[in-house]
């Protein structure tokens, strides 16, 4: 699968003060994004994923390293063409109403007048502001200027869409219905980069996921295999079971208070299904756990910052 973004080595740092020593804010990051993914960029505060956004879109100079967008080394005017983007904070003037807005955003791209219009009522009824297209966007809630800060973003059709926080500021069916907007995206092949603190969301939507911590990327990879438990595994009961607890082996503790899920160590495994067979009790199934995104991300940065320290 070709990749619409690739990063190989990236260096920033910043001067926190005259006299204060530079701080990295990239350090040899490598990141890969293939077309047609939807990659969360997953990291805590400083992580550096707002400066990686930047890089990429040449609004960042970094110190070294390389780029790689639509197969071509470096930033250029033919590759911004074909990206939208949201920043983290979208700021608009907001005497403008939307339909203004949009429209001038449109000729930036070198849209043909005969098609903006038609652009951006569509746009419009996309993020669910068709009735407020013509009222001024100082009169918006913070949900709705995130809702015009994507139909922007989406002006152009881009082939890659980076989008830095995109459920701040929106209420729960906001969220959800930026959720399917993306996932309709994402049939149509887009590709899309998303960086977000909302990791249940991440693991709703996304193909993968890249968790960077101070500057370096520490783990990525399809979500799928990354969440999967290698160490444990959950037995699924047809019914409840009888009060095997004393019998069980140490690694074994129920799911929840119905008894009828057990979670254990692979290495107990074999004696547990023999241990409920003898006791009369009936598997539905055995699978392997899968974690949390949650409690992936906060062991591989824990992970790494105790690393660190060593």
């Amino acid at each position: 699968m070709a990749a619409v973004l690739r990063i190989e080595n990236l260096k920033k740092s910043y001067r926190t003060g005259r006299k204060s020593p530079r701080r990295e804010a990239i350090d040899g990051l490598n990141l890969q994004v293939d077309a047609g993914q939807i990659l969360g960029l997953l990291g805590p505060n400083g992580a550096g994923k707002t400066t990686t956004l930047k890089s990429v879109l040449g609004l960042v100079n970094p110190d070294s390293g390389d780029i790689w967008l639509f197969g071509e080394q470096g930033i250029n005017a033919k590759a911004r063409k074909k990206i939208g983007f949201l920043p983290e904070q979208p700021y608009f003037e907001l005497y403008l109403t939307p339909r203004k807005l949009l429209k001038y955003f449109g000729k930036l791209f070198g849209l043909q007048p005969s098609g903006i219009e038609a652009r951006i009522s569509h746009l419009l009824s996309l993020v669910g502001l068709t009735e407020e297209a013509d009222l001024s966007l100082n009169r918006f809630s913070k949900g709705m200027l995130q809702r015009m800060g994507i139909a922007q973003a989406l002006i152009s059709e881009p082939e890659f869409l980076i989008l830095d926080e995109p459920s701040s500021g929106l209420d729960p069916l906001g969220k959800v219905h930026i959720r399917g907007i993306l996932e309709d995206l994402r049939q149509g092949g887009t590709t899309i980069l998303i960086s977000s603190h909302q990791l249940s969301e991440i693991e709703d939507i996304c193909d993968a996921v890249a968790i960077i911590d101070r500057g370096r990327n520490v783990a990525s990879g399809c979500l799928d295999e990354l969440l999967l438990s290698e160490d444990r595994y959950e037995i699924s009961l047809l019914e409840p079971a009888l009060d095997l607890s004393a019998e069980l082996p140490p690694s074994a503790k129920w799911v929840g208070e119905e008894k009828d899920r057990l979670s254990l160590r692979r290495v107990d495994l074999n004696d547990a299904l023999k241990l409920i067979i003898d006791n009369g009790a009936s598997i539905a199934g055995v699978r392997e756990e899968r974690l949390s995104l949650e409690e992936y991300f906060t062991n591989r940065v824990k992970g790494s910052s105790e690393g660190t320290e060593e």
